[in-house]
């Protein structure tokens, strides 16, 4: 490269850094009047009204003590015997001469068999595997439960013997009071409509 056109590089190079500085130059404000206005317009606003934060109230703490009350983590009633809470014999007693019958009592009771009948109803069946199974909804939550005949359901020991397109059967174990069971046969019927 030459001499000459070195600097014609030389000089196109500070004629246009010229012609940018000038430019730049131009278009800045030194007496920045837009910021300074802005600026007196947001101090000249107003501040809003902040109400005050709200008095917190004390609570007293309070100590339970359990010298001569009930334990509050232990249940007032026993969910797992029934309705009712009932010594249950092992065996089969007797009372007089004739023998009375008794539930299993070693049967870990589950789901169904801790509401009470009239918390279920029947809303409809279907089959699979050549098994009826009944479907039955609890009133309190809505939860849908499926059932067959042989499952366990309700509070008084109920076994299912019948379920049919219309009603389950369940064969339930009453206290008589007396100390023996009384078996009796209580129905749901199908929802309709």
């Amino acid at each position: 490269m030459t001499n000459l056109t070195q600097q014609k590089y030389r000089y196109r190079f500070g004629f246009y850094s010229l012609l940018i500085t000038l430019l730049l130059s131009a278009c800045g404000d030194r007496s920045m009047r837009d910021l300074k206005k802005d600026i007196a317009k947001i101090k000249a606003r107003e501040n809003p009204h902040v109400e005050a934060i709200p008095e917190i109230k004390q609570i007293l703490p309070y100590f339970y003590e359990v010298q001569h009350w009930r334990d509050p983590f232990i249940p007032l009633k026993d969910n797992t015997q029934g309705p009712n809470v009932i010594d249950i014999p092992t065996n089969k007693t007797t009372r007089g001469k004739e023998a009375c019958p008794t539930p299993d009592s070693n049967r870990v009771r589950v789901g169904l068999e801790l509401m009470p009948l009239d918390a279920l109803q029947m809303v409809g069946t279907l089959k699979a595997n050549n098994t009826l199974w009944a479907l039955v909804i609890s009133k309190s939550d809505g939860t849908i439960y499926h059932v067959k005949q042989g499952d366990y359901m309700g509070q008084y020991y109920g076994k299912i013997i019948n379920v049919s397109e219309t009603e389950i059967e369940i064969l339930e174990q009453i206290p008589d009071g007396e100390g023996c069971w009384k078996d009796k046969i209580s129905t749901i019927q199908l929802l309709e409509g």
